[in-house]
């Protein structure tokens, strides 16, 4: 079975890494058999990347065994060494789009998570972590999920005017064809930020949360937006802030059996330029803004499958260009958007399990578009936060402004509680390369 790439599968060229950290042990069969039953489940990690004159496709169930790189845990900071090098070492295409790396000690166990983003999200990396880690403690043998292609969540949807959108795609397309190839690699140059607040902190701000009516994420939204005026000013504030929705969980029946590897589309908020309105009035509006946007992104999915569907894939080379196309007009690579994702509470170990997650922590780099984004999740009661950004898209004293612009924000509104960042995490350290 064979399937082309989308044009979006083109743009979203980078690696995911996700590190978790296990108090315990376990025995190097295990986890080899952990991970081939992880990849005898789902039809992604059996399948390889071929390339002909029609582009790129996907060829299931002939990729070989998912790699495993083993060594010894020598310090604390080797996963940090380990994540740099994975994050941008790209994926061959003779290779499975997932590869694991253990970093092996008496008490502690460091395994890095690296995926293609093209085939994996943050919420399905979760899966990927939950799974292996389950595997290798119990007997349980997974079923073989079969492949869901575009054709399948589309269904029998039929677009109201056809004529009209195959005009648009024909004129899209068109469009997309003057643009010139630039061979010049963009140079992408990300550097992260990680910290944390208390657990009596975040529990506080959950309380809040549930007694003003609102869901986390329209209160990190909104502090986002404040923070993001507060720091850039109205004229270089983003123009939208872009969160990806996680259209599984049984919202779309054909998504009910492997929910791997499906991005679900977003929802765009605009940014303000005015903070007049008090918090908590903005949060009830964004909150309830965010419902209506997931029902109304849900139904608009098939269609934009459809659309996409009749769009050519842009090279490499073009994609470079429009990059380059975008910071001339200033809009920093990134589309004038801000990308923030709610992970909500992560729990990837169970109850039962005889080791103990201590942490866990994600990391992304892209190839080709610049990334400017947050990412937020709850973790042993703790909530944590992820800043990655390209120096073209903010320079690292507004993303250190920006920390500390959300955090007052989010310590405003619990004013008996205080928030603290974690020791080690805190602070920006670019990645290598």
């Amino acid at each position: 079975m064979k399937r082309k790439l989308s044009s979006v599968e083109y743009m979203i060229d980078g690696n995911i890494v996700y590190f978790v950290r296990l108090a315990g042990r376990f025995q190097t069969h295990k986890l080899r058999t952990a991970i081939a039953r992880l990849q005898h489940k789902h039809p992604a990690l059996r399948m390889l990347i071929r390339k002909n004159q029609d582009g790129l496709f996907y060829e299931y169930d002939c990729a070989p065994e998912i790699p495993l790189r083993i060594l010894p845990k020598t310090g604390e900071n080797d996963y940090r060494r380990e994540r740099d090098v994975e994050l941008r070492t790209r994926f061959s295409h003779d290779l499975p789009q997932l590869r694991v790396v253990w970093l092996r000690s008496d008490l502690q166990q460091d395994l890095l998570f690296v995926a293609s983003h093209r085939i994996c999200d943050g919420m399905s990396m979760l899966t990927i972590v939950r799974e292996v880690l389950r595997f290798l403690y119990t007997d349980e043998i997974p079923d073989t999920y079969a492949p869901i292609s575009p054709e399948d969540i589309i269904g029998n949807y039929q677009p109201p005017d056809p004529w009209k959108r195959r005009m648009t795609a024909h004129l899209c397309n068109a469009i997309l064809g003057l643009i010139p190839e630039s061979r010049k690699d963009p140079g992408n140059h990300e550097y992260c930020l990680e910290w944390c607040a208390s657990e009596e902190a975040s529990d506080a701000l959950r309380q809040r949360c549930r007694s003003e009516g609102v869901s986390v994420h329209a209160v990190l939204t909104v502090a986002l937006d404040r923070a993001l005026l507060a720091v850039l000013g109205a004229r270089k504030i983003p123009a939208w802030i872009d969160s990806p929705m996680d259209a599984r969980r049984g919202r779309l029946a054909i998504l009910r059996s492997d929910m791997l590897f499906f991005g679900g589309g977003s929802l765009k908020l605009h940014t303000s330029r005015d903070t007049g309105e008090d918090f908590w009035e903005k949060a009830r509006t964004v909150h309830q803004d965010l419902r209506v946007k997931i029902d109304r992104e849900l139904d608009s999915i098939p269609g934009r499958y459809h659309f996409l569907g009749m769009l050519r894939p842009l090279s490499d080379a073009k994609i470079h260009t429009m990059v380059r196309i975008a910071e001339m007009l200033s809009v920093n690579g990134s589309w004038n958007r801000f990308a923030l994702s709610n992970l909500g509470n992560v729990m990837v170990t169970e109850p039962d399990a005889p080791f103990r997650l201590i942490d866990l922590r994600l990391y992304v780099h892209s190839f080709n578009i610049r990334l400017l984004g947050l990412v937020c999740y709850l973790l042993n009661g703790r909530m944590r936060f992820y800043y990655v950004g390209d120096e073209k898209c903010m320079s690292r004293s507004h993303a250190d402004a920006l920390q500390r612009a959300i955090m007052r924000l989010l310590e405003d509104q619990i004013p008996e509680s205080s928030y603290c960042q974690e020791e080690k995490p805190v602070g920006v350290h670019p990645f290598a390369g």
